[in-house]
């Protein structure tokens, strides 16, 4: 599935998160003493802030990022008119990468929920709905990139994106319709842990779709030095030990 040594590295790093989410659960259920004693549940939790977790995935839509913008500037140098979209769509994996980390997005639920009116249910996280309509007009905004896609590259990219959707919106509104039996819950707890796995899967396919895009535009990576080196004269020459020549 996943090409390229560094990807299957990235494979293997999300499959040990996933299995110390499951042991920090355990852990906090069965040996909860010692699993706040020393504070390493937090950074395996998948649904904490500022941990391990986090940074993974915020990392892995970093990279996508990194990888969009490097697609976008070979098709500009191919004067291809896409390449406008391919810079969006970067800046959008940014953002994305960035509120991964700092939870942005949940900082409107809320004032979304008390302004709305909203009770328990599948909109209990409130963010889900500028989330929808954001999904929304992205989709119809990057809809001529993905036609413009090759037939091997394009489905990739659908695939990425509704595994990760699927996640973060999908199980985020059913696990809103679980937390009235409480956030530790089983049945919502179970769907937490998929929620984040579907998310950190999402992210490796998406990344993976950036890699087989850059191998299909084969792009040169030329170096060049930023001025002309210094010429020795005759003497420095004369005197310049062997390993200084």
């Amino acid at each position: 599935m996943f090409m390229g040594r560094p990807l299957r590295l990235l494979a293997w790093c999300a499959v040990a998160l996933i299995v110390g989410h499951v042991a920090s659960l355990v852990a906090r259920h069965g040996f909860d003493v010692y699993a706040t004693k020393y504070g390493w549940v937090r950074q395996l939790d998948l649904n904490a802030e500022a941990n391990l977790g986090a940074w993974f995935s915020s990392f892995l839509l970093g990279c996508s990022a990194a990888l969009a913008l490097l697609a976008a500037q070979v098709r500009r140098l191919r004067n291809e008119p896409i390449a406008g979209r391919w810079v969006a769509l970067s800046a959008f994996l940014l953002v994305m990468a960035i509120d991964e980390t700092a939870q942005l997005h949940d900082m409107a639920s809320r004032p979304l929920r008390n302004g709305l009116g909203l009770d328990f249910g599948v909109l209990y996280f409130a963010w889900l709905i500028p989330a929808l309509i954001v999904v929304g007009v992205a989709g119809f905004y990057f809809a001529p990139l993905v036609r413009n896609l090759s037939t091997t590259i394009r489905p990739q990219l659908l695939v990425a994106t509704i595994v990760y959707l699927s996640g973060a919106i999908g199980l985020e509104m059913v696990g809103g319709s679980l937390v009235s039996g409480g956030h530790q819950s089983l049945g919502y707890l179970t769907v937490i842990t998929l929620e984040e796995s579907l998310e950190i899967l999402g992210g490796l396919l998406l990344l993976n779709v950036f890699v087989n895009q850059l191998r299909e535009l084969r792009p040169a990576i030329v170096l060049r030095w930023t001025g002309a080196l210094p010429e020795l004269s005759l003497a420095d020459e004369l005197t310049a030990s062997p390993t200084d020549v």
